[in-house]
Order: structure tokens, then C-alpha cells, then sequence
């Protein structure tokens, strides 16, 4: 998968709900409990200068690239090249907000977001969208409660976890609202949630993008809690990507095939739901190559593409499975086998086993047990 559908999938976990209506007349404090607006305030600054006719300068972009939210991120995902992010930043914003470039951004807007795009053209996509709702966006940055907005999150994720979860020592987790691709991204306990994407979620879609992320932190309590040690068996780092992903989808998306993701176009959609109902052939390539391994006809480098059948980092084989598994077997089934990866398996063979779908063979059964096992004692 290349760089651009990477990043399309580790996004993909944020899903748009409602248009958002902003709360009474009030200010937002820059920075609060558990988020950061700092960033996104000084991009809408920069913007309403460029629509006011003042381009901004490179003093601007150092000012702005050095605001928390930013800095952070060029930190935290230090597997980025910073300076490619930047710059897609700054042609997509001198696209959206320069007059003298209108016939190019006329080209860029007027095709759907998918595989033939370019990354840039997501950034100019998604501040075509800032400038087209401006005053929308303006107030909802500067008033919206954003801490409301965490404590609804930390309330809501319980849902979605085993009784006593909210016992867990859960580091406090941060959230920067930038401008960036229509994206939500998570790493090292923080958030980076495009704010444009923000406000296209609605309330309740950014209460559950968050509670989203929330998840995934305390499934890494979980799993501190039941293994001692950690892994590189190929098979079981596809199975902890697929229900990671799939268990927080339940909160914010729920339902599959989908009809609509974020800012991108139809043949995204199609590519993402063709990989959702393709799934049984994956998770077939997951057993056979586990069980090719153990027999000794794959060497280990050939096992590894087992790491692999976790399609769209997860959010598609996933969902597949965990869906399944509540569908047949309830949400107490999937919240039950969270971080227990052989009961995982044993839940999904069940609730595929009534539909006819594609069933692990005991092989593969009992190697994840196996392996599981192992990692529950002291190295």
C-alpha cells in the first residue's frame, strides 16, 4: 500500500455525522483540559488575511508550523517527512485562498477525492471546504466546547469496554485540532483532528471519533494487563489490528458496507466496501500462510505477509470480524474477548460458522492459543 492509501487508512476510523451547530455565544479558551484549538485559530487568522487580500509570508508559516499543535505532530509522527507535510500545507492553502490560482483550484474541486489524486489535492480540497464556510468554521472554533466534547468521549468509550475499565490507569490523553488532509490521526496518547473534519462530524460524530481513540488507548491497557511480554508472531499482530480497529469502529460507524467516507470520493468508497466484503479471502490467506509456516513449507520471511491480512490497517478486515461477531453473538461477545486473542478466534469461527462464512481451521485455532500462552508467562 503506498504512502497516500496509508494514510487514507490509518484515517480512516473518523466517520462525518451532522452538520454541527455550535454552542451560545461564548469563548473557548485556547487550550484546555485534554485539548488545544491554538493551531487551528491561527490558520483561520492566516485565512481570513488571505481572503481579505494579505497572502501570508514565510515568517506567517514558521509562526504557524511552531504553534503546539503542529509542532507536536511533526514530532510525534516522525515516520512523516515534515517538510513534505508543510509543504502540502502550504500549496493547498495558496490554492484555496489565492485569487490568481482560482482556475486551478476550480480543476482540483471539481473531481471527487480518490485513488488518482494527489496527496496535495486532498489539502486543497479540504481548504476549499474552510473557505467556502468560513463564518460556520470561525465560530465553531472559537465556541465550541471541546471539553465537553473529551468528558462525553471518556463516557461514551466505556460503553464499548469490559465492567471496571474505567478503573484502568489511562494516561490523560490530548487532543490538537489542526488543519491538515480531512483526517483524524492518533499516536503516543494524542489526537490530531482536522477541525474542518471536527465540525463536519457533528457533535455526536466527534464525541465518537474521540471515544474512537479513547479505545484504542485502553485496549493497550488491556493487553499490558494480559501479557506479560510482547510479540512478533505475524498472525496474532493481524489479529490485534483487526479487532483494534474493528472493536472501535462499533462506536463510530457501526454499520457496514458504507455509503459515504469523510471528504472522499465514490471510488474510495467502492475500493473500501469491495475490501470489507472481500475479507473471507483474506482471513483464508491469514490461516493458509500460518499453517504453511508451521508445516515448514514458508520460511519466516514468508510468514511475515501474514501481518499483512489486516487490510486498511484493520478498519476493513476488522470490522468484518467484530461486526460479525456482534451480529450473531451479541456486543457482549465482542466486548467479552477484548486483548484475548484465541477467544477471539473461537467467537468469530462461531458467528461464521452460522452465517457460512470462511472458518479458521483448528491449525491456526491452536497456534494463536499457543502463541497467547507464551506471552501470559515471564520471558
Amino acid at each position: 500500500m503506498d504512502m497516500k492509501k496509508t494514510l487514507i487508512a490509518l484515517g480512516l476510523c473518523l466517520c462525518v455525522g451532522l452538520g454541527f451547530t455550535a454552542c451560545e455565544e461564548k469563548s473557548t479558551p485556547v487550550r484546555g483540559e485534554g485539548y488545544s484549538i491554538e493551531s487551528a485559530r491561527c490558520f483561520m487568522e492566516m485565512a481570513r488575511r488571505a481572503m481579505d487580500g494579505t497572502q501570508p509570508t514565510d515568517e506567517d508559516w514558521r509562526a504557524l508550523f511552531a504553534t503546539e499543535g503542529y509542532h507536536t505532530f511533526f514530532q510525534v509522527w516522525n515516520w512523516t517527512d515534515s517538510t513534505e507535510w508543510q509543504r502540502n500545507i502550504r500549496t493547498g492553502f495558496d490554492l484555496a485562498f489565492n485569487p490568481a490560482r482560482k482556475a486551478q483550484l476550480d480543476s482540483i474541486v471539481a473531481r471527487p477525492l480518490g485513488e488518482e489524486s494527489s496527496f496535495e489535492d486532498f489539502f486543497t480540497y479540504n481548504f476549499y471546504l474552510t473557505k467556502q464556510r468560513f463564518e460556520e468554521l470561525d465560530k465553531f472554533i472559537h465556541t465550541a466546547d471541546f471539553d465537553q466534547i473529551m468528558k462525553q468521549a471518556h463516557e461514551r468509550v466505556l460503553q464499548f469496554l469490559p465492567a471496571g475499565a474505567d478503573t484502568l490507569d489511562l494516561p490523560p490523553m490530548m487532543c490538537y485540532y489542526l488543519a491538515f488532509d480531512p483526517e483524524g490521526r492518533t499516536g503516543n496518547g494524542i489526537i490530531f483532528y482536522d477541525y474542518n473534519s471536527a465540525f463536519e462530524d457533528g457533535p455526536e460524530g466527534l464525541v465518537n471519533g474521540m471515544a474512537h481513540e479513547l479505545h484504542h488507548q485502553y485496549m493497550g491497557l488491556l493487553f499490558e494487563n494480559r501479557f506479560k511480554r510482547d510479540s512478533d508472531d505475524a498472525a496474532l499482530m493481524a489479529l490485534v489490528r483487526n479487532q483494534m480497529e474493528g472493536a472501535a469502529d462499533l462506536i463510530n460507524k457501526g454499520t457496514m458496507p458504507t455509503d459515504k467516507l469523510g471528504a472522499y470520493g465514490p471510488d474510495i468508497v467502492k475500493m473500501y466496501n469491495d475490501d470489507y466484503f472481500d475479507s473471507p479471502n483474506v482471513l483464508r490467506q491469514l490461516d493458509s500462510l500460518t499453517c504453511g509456516y508451521l508445516a515448514g513449507t514458508l520460511d519466516v520471511k514468508q510468514y511475515q505477509a501474514a501481518a499483512e491480512c489486516a487490510h486498511f490497517e484493520g478498519h476493513t478486515t476488522g470490522d468484518y470480524m467484530v461486526f460479525l461477531i456482534r451480529d450473531q453473538l451479541g456486543m457482549q461477545a465482542v466486548i467479552d474477548c477484548l486483548a484475548d486473542f484465541p477467544a477471539f478466534v473461537l467467537r468469530y469461527n462461531e458467528a461464521a460458522r452460522k452465517v457460512g462464512t470462511y472458518v479458521f481451521s483448528d491449525t491456526f485455532v491452536q497456534h494463536v492459543d499457543s502463541v497467547c500462552t507464551g506471552l501470559q508467562t515471564e520471558g
